[in-house]
């Protein structure tokens, strides 16, 4: 069975303190044989694709028999090139989703990610997340 996305929710806020736009994030889950592996946040300022975008995922189990202690965030960051979209491993640190305990234990630097199993992961759930979650359309260069 493939991997798959399940919608969560979105969360309008602002205004950005540079543009006055206001931004947004997208969450929801990602399955493996209907089982949870990990959970995502997409946050973007609206109508701003020069400031880009933030991917975090929360990797590793979730459910009743799970902890925080068994999962990981990385962290993703996302700019519009002349080229096309361009995807960088980033310190997870530096994301205000690594404050929160609750969620994982472990906060990747973006060292212990990249070249290791671990981007190949970041990378095949970022895909899914690219392509199956259409609340992020314009992130792709689509007018919403």
């Amino acid at each position: 069975m493939p991997l798959t996305l399940e919608i969560g929710g979105t969360n309008d806020f602002g205004p950005c303190s540079c543009c006055g736009n206001n931004s947004r994030t997208v969450w929801g889950s990602l399955h493996d044989s209907g089982t949870q592996i990990a959970s995502y946040f997409v946050h973007w300022t609206l109508g701003r694709l020069d400031h880009g975008a933030n991917f975090d995922l929360v990797i590793g189990p979730w459910g009743d028999n799970s902890t925080a202690a068994e999962r990981a965030i990385a962290a993703v960051s996302f700019r519009q090139t002349e080229t096309g979209p361009g995807f960088m491993i980033i310190d997870a640190e530096s994301r205000p989703i690594a404050k929160r305990g609750v969620l994982a234990k472990m906060v990747l630097r973006r060292e212990q990610v990249v070249g290791t199993p671990m981007a190949k992961a970041v990378f095949e759930l970022l895909d899914l997340i690219w392509l199956k979650d259409l609340r992020i359309r314009e992130l792709h260069g689509e007018k919403v």
